[in-house]
């Protein structure tokens, strides 16, 4: 289905999605969607592909792609190896991930702000930033393509 949703009102599109959810669980069918409006796939599929140019980039399912994307603590930090080490020795928490030298994603949410915060003061890595994310698969979508448009 090309757009199924495209010129629908709000309780069109919710009747179309629970349609289409319908046929996929109850009768098992696989329903090949293509859409440029990302909220409504994330609404609607389990698994994705994210095509660009004509290239399969990508391939799994969301909750997958939830799971590794998902809420987390932005960390901002002048050295993210010296960041991950206070974050195992003195926060006590395996369940981050390195993005790059300077940043890092904490996706324990249990943590309070201020124990981060202070473990990283303490330990000597500067704090630049520290914040709750959200990704979402349009946020996903532009990191994956480089930021250029839906092909």
């Amino acid at each position: 289905m090309d757009e199924p949703t495209n010129g629908l009102d709000p309780i069109g599109i919710a009747e179309v999605r629970v349609f289409i959810r319908r046929l996929c669980g109850e009768q098992g069918k696989t329903i090949l969607l293509s859409s440029h409006i990302l909220s409504e796939i994330s609404l609607t599929a389990d698994d994705i592909g994210i095509i660009d140019h004509g290239v399969l980039l990508e391939e799994e399912s969301l909750s997958e792609l939830e799971s590794r994307n998902g809420r987390h603590i932005h960390l901002g930090v002048s050295d993210a190896a010296q960041a991950a080490r206070l974050l195992e020795t003195v926060v006590h928490t395996e369940r981050f991930r390195i993005d790059d030298d300077r940043n890092l994603r904490v996706f324990d949410l249990t943590l309070p702000p201020e124990l981060l915060a202070g473990a990283m003061v303490k330990g000597g890595v500067s704090l630049y930033d520290l914040h709750l994310c959200e990704d979402t698969l349009e946020d996903h979508f532009r990191r994956i393509t480089g930021g250029e448009g839906i092909a």
